[in-house]
């Protein structure tokens, strides 16, 4: 049994982990492949709508019209995308532990919808703030679950190469996105609004019925009968494509199960606590350096240079494909024979070198070159933390350790997006806020992962986090 099991929650049933080790040894097909895209449409889809809008607003629409002030946008994409996600991937994360991945994948994408549409009508700066609370909690409920979905489905040989290819198509999806607004905003940025809100709420039914609830989620919950019923479905499919299946050993894949949520046991066990307060420290340093510290500021930096808004949102079009493409390159050639801890950090120096190539000669030149750079390497960061997160907590509160380690992290967002104001007006060319995002907002949580962070590569779930 792993040590974890020794400081589990009284009154939890204690086995071998069956339907986990029969889902390990399906050959990888497109069944696999379709739950795990279908999981990255969701997220690609929720975060480019919804995450950090106001960066897309701000700097061609509310600014021009003087609707709000510098330091009331610095609040508002403060709000967005830090504490109405904090909340949501918190909450979302205890509800995809107790009642399942499957509706908190189709809840997520419904609340982005739900509560998107007002910024096409609202212009005054309290109206902006109320709804920028309640857009982003959709954006936390995916975050807390999409890794973990498609970690559950996927075994350890092909995990990374299924998790990062398919997290590609958030990719993708931001192509689409970037397209409309590179035509739509500022002049009709109320329809590029209007056809997202539509494009996430149709996306709700879609996800219910295309995936189904994750066999070891239930085997984790003591519903055995149902977790067998649900992976002979999905064996069934597998079969179609790849013959008659392989026998199954259980014997190295520990369980503990409970029907409860122990939400708080990520915080009192004594083998999660040290990964929390690792991870707690490293995703609040990053979400306020090289993700959304960036964010805040990037768009405007390159606007302060000379960049109109079509040229800003061509960049992020082919930002987006050349990102495409690393995923492709990631997920297939690179695969699970790097530990994720060491591409966190060796993404971190790439992006540290190419933001201060951006400070060092801030031309549109450079901005077409390391700022794609920059940009692509922060998106491997931010997307294999996530796949590192999600592998290291045990099934039954996989959600719950997830949505609280990323969730307090985007306090670190909320206050990047704060200070970053007051940094980016600090130093010749805004040096205040190029030092603010690479030193502690990049390359100190990298190395923190590095350096106390778990192995994980080609780890069985049940062995690394039960």
């Amino acid at each position: 049994m792993a040590q974890g099991e020794l400081a589990a929650e009284p009154g939890t049933m204690r086995g071998l982990a069956e339907v986990a080790a029969r889902i390990d040894r399906l050959p990888l097909t497109r069944v696999q492949w379709e739950l795990a895209i279908w999981t990255q449409i969701a997220w690609g889809f929720i975060i480019v709508d919804t995450d950090g809008v106001a960066a897309r607003l701000y700097p061609f629409v509310w600014k021009p019209q003087h609707l709000i002030s510098s330091f009331e946008y610095s609040t508002i994409y403060a709000i967005e995308v830090g504490f109405g996600i904090l909340i949501g991937d918190y909450l979302m994360g205890l509800a995809a532990d107790r009642f399942g991945r499957r509706p908190a994948l189709a809840g997520a994408v419904l609340l982005g919808g739900i509560f998107l549409w007002p910024f096409a009508v609202l212009t005054n700066f309290w109206g902006l703030f109320i709804i920028s609370f309640f857009v982003t909690l959709g954006t936390g409920a995916i975050l807390s679950v999409h890794a973990v979905y498609s970690s559950e489905i996927t075994s350890p040989r092909v995990r990374s190469k299924v998790l990062l290819s398919s997290q590609g198509v958030t990719a993708l999806c931001s192509v689409a996105v970037g397209i409309m607004a590179f035509y739509w905003i500022p002049s009709h940025y109320k329809l590029y609004l209007w056809i997202l809100t539509a494009s996430l709420i149709a996306l709700a039914p879609i996800l219910y019925w295309r995936c189904p609830e994750s066999p070891r989620w239930l085997e984790s919950h003591g519903r055995h009968e149902e977790a067998r019923r649900g992976l002979e479905a999905i064996e069934r499919r597998v079969s179609r494509y790849a013959g008659p299946l392989p026998p199954a050993d259980a014997t190295n894949y520990p369980l503990i199960s409970t029907a409860s949520v122990p939400f708080y046991e990520v915080l009192t066990n004594r083998e999660y606590l040290p990964r929390t307060l690792v991870m707690f420290t490293a995703w609040f340093l990053g979400y306020a350096g090289i993700i959304y510290g960036v964010g805040a500021f990037r768009i405007v930096y390159w606007v302060d240079h000379g960049a109109g808004s079509h040229y800003v949102f061509l960049l992020g079009i082919v930002i987006s494909i050349f990102s495409f493409i690393l995923f492709q390159i990631m997920g297939h050639v690179v695969g699970e024979r790097f530990e994720r801890r060491d591409v966190c950090l060796f993404f971190a120096i790439v992006f540290t070198v190419c933001m201060f190539a951006m400070y060092a000669w801030p031309n549109k030149v450079i901005f077409d070159t390391f700022g794609l750079v920059a940009a692509i390497s922060a998106s491997q960061w931010l997307f294999n933390m996530y796949n590192y997160t999600a592998v290291s907590y045990p099934t039954r509160i996989r959600s719950a350790g997830v949505g609280m380690s990323d969730g307090v992290g985007h306090i670190g967002a909320w206050a990047g997006g704060q200070i970053a104001s007051t940094f980016y007006a600090m130093g010749p060319n805004h040096l205040g806020w190029f030092l603010m995002v690479t030193i502690p907002g990049a390359l100190v949580p990298a190395l923190l992962i590095r350096l106390a962070g778990i192995k994980q590569r080609e780890a069985v779930l049940e062995q690394v986090s039960t």
